[in-house]
């Protein structure tokens, strides 16, 4: 009995490995907050209260989101002075479609939750941003 409980931690503890290795973020909270037109989700995570990283590398905040429909949950949130916006979808099923609109320009962010126990507020950089890691191309051939 006692190798087999050996046998059990064992595994226990591999298995712990591996699952802490498949969730590794490609990039850092510090590393969003340093790169311009990221936006990073500050407060509780109900709040649904967000900051975005000016051109000067500023953080800048940016007044609670608003729910736009409650059919397709959409969210927007725009700076006081209402020069910059944040846009974005947020289901059961994730955030998605998260757009930054800074000076007529639109520009598309990749987002990643912070896994720790009590805190899974999320961060995006821009998704031309080289430590966004490679997205799958869409097939063309299905219509």
């Amino acid at each position: 009995m006692r190798r087999g409980t050996k046998i059990g931690f064992a595994l226990l503890a591999l298995l712990t490995l591996t699952a802490a290795g498949c969730y590794e973020r490609p990039f850092t909270r510090d590393y969003a907050r340093s790169v311009p037109n990221s936006a990073i989700q500050v407060g509780e995570l109900t709040d649904r209260t967000w900051e975005y990283v000016d051109a000067d590398g500023v953080s800048r905040e940016l007044k609670p989101c608003e729910d736009l429909s409650p059919w397709n949950v959409a969210y927007s949130c725009t700076s006081p002075d209402g020069k910059v916006g944040l846009t974005f979808n947020d289901s059961k099923y994730g955030i998605d479609d998260v757009i930054l609109h800074v000076g007529g320009e639109k520009v598309p962010l990749y987002c990643v939750v912070n896994p720790t126990w009590g805190d899974s507020l999320r961060f995006c950089i821009p998704a031309s941003d080289p430590a966004v890691p490679p997205q799958p191309v869409p097939r063309r051939d299905k219509s």
